[in-house]
């Protein structure tokens, strides 16, 4: 299979469909990616946001889309500044269009649910005597404008035939995005890694990963900057790989990012690490100029999930939780306080109650969430939720009497 224009020369745009509806409008925004004008590329970057790959979801239209964008990879309009990007918006310097293009493939990689075998994908997407079934159903959708037609029985077969296809298309993207991993800008050579690594995680894709995880280890130990360096890293342990050199590399911000690697989950030192960082999350905050693109949001997030998952005892919790319990507010509940919460009151019982004794760490964190101004705000329903799950009352004097 081959990327750009040429491996999409037979499709029928129109019989495909993305979020909002018949795709035919999708070719026009493709070709505008390569427009002089800054207004025409910043719809386009939106439309593959929104309509292509929307919230994660890929639609028909997904996997020829990609398989386009792929082929602009080289382009040296693609060197052009994002028009419209986060980055621009906040004062920074735009990354490059290529890294957004590349962000955007990565998505679609992840689309391709890579925690489900190619056989089982099959079964669901190919199953037997239903085809008239589906071919109606496809008809219904591309017909449809008020959305009735996605309650038939046959959408998953329609969906994870778009998965199949994106699978299909994973090679042909990757020997593209791999020529990125060059690039002058290290903005692309970041998302190039992040790409890579989600497109190997692929079913199908495994012979693949040894020789990109040398790689990437190897310009990993070359990066001058810390940004790139903790992403290379990152995309080390999303293929598999366990980057214990990393461990003592003189940066704490690369050390976490390597701790992070599913595959160092079990081992103390890399724990160690995660705890470390987040005995002072607002510096984790703020490592980056340009945050990694494996992590969503804040960074003390990733990390707090990662040591909820890692650490059993809340004992050994509590000095992190503490020192986020200073910097969450009402708003971040469900990505840092809140799983510490949880941690820390295991067993509320069924209904939810409060433990008749408080242990010395229980108190100690639930007094930090007391002394937090910004932590009570009875209009956040999930705040009030984070508490009323594990038996304690939303209520900011109530908890007070319980740690006195």
């Amino acid at each position: 299979m081959t990327v750009g224009w040429d491996a999409v020369a037979d499709v029928e745009w129109s019989r495909l469909f993305h979020a909002y509806g018949m795709a035919a409008d999708t070719p026009a925004h493709l070709r505008a990616l390569t427009s002089d004008d800054g207004d025409d590329r910043r719809a386009a970057i939106d439309h593959l946001w929104s309509a292509v790959i929307h919230q994660g979801t890929p639609w028909s239209v997904t996997p020829p889309a990609a398989l386009v964008v792929a082929g602009l990879l080289a382009a040296p309009s693609m060197s052009t500044p994002a028009a419209g990007s986060i980055g621009a918006a906040m004062g920074a310097d735009p990354p490059p269009l290529r890294a957004t293009l590349l962000s955007f493939l990565a998505a679609v990689a992840a689309a391709g649910l890579p925690g489900l075998s190619d056989d089982e994908l099959s079964a669901s997407a190919f199953p037997p005597g239903r085809e008239p079934e589906i071919a109606a159903a496809l008809e219904a959708i591309l017909a449809d404008d008020e959305g009735e037609a996605w309650e038939s029985d046959e959408i998953e077969a329609i969906m994870n035939r778009v998965v199949v296809e994106i699978r299909a298309a994973a090679p042909a993207i990757m020997e593209a995005a791999g020529a990125c991993l060059v690039d002058d800008d290290s903005r692309v050579r970041v998302n190039a890694a992040h790409a890579l690594s989600a497109l190997a995680a692929l079913p199908g894709m495994a012979d693949r990963r040894d020789a990109l995880t040398t790689r990437m280890e190897a310009a990993a130990h070359l990066a001058a900057h810390r940004d790139e360096r903790a992403a290379l890293v990152m995309a080390m342990g999303e293929l598999g790989a366990a980057p214990r050199a990393f461990l003592s590399d003189p940066d704490p911000a690369v050390r976490a990012c390597a701790a992070l690697a599913p595959a160092l989950a079990g081992e103390v030192a890399a724990t160690g690490e995660i705890l470390a960082a987040l005995a002072d999350p607002r510096a984790a905050d703020g490592w980056f100029t340009n945050r990694p693109p494996q992590f969503r949001g804040h960074v003390r997030f990733t990390l707090i999930a990662a040591a909820a998952a890692r650490v059993s005892r809340f004992e050994e919790l509590l000095p992190a939780a503490v020192a986020v319990a200073a910097v969450g507010n009402a708003y971040t509940v469900d990505s840092d306080w809140g799983p510490l919460l949880r941690a820390a009151f295991p067993d509320p019982g069924d209904p939810p109650e409060p433990p008749a004794r408080l242990t010395e760490a229980q108190r100690a964190y639930l007094g930090a969430l007391v002394a937090n101004d910004e932590l009570w705000d009875t209009r956040i329903g999930n705040a009030r939720w984070a508490f009323t799950r594990v038996g304690l009352p939303y209520d900011r004097e109530a908890c007070r009497r319980f740690v006195k």
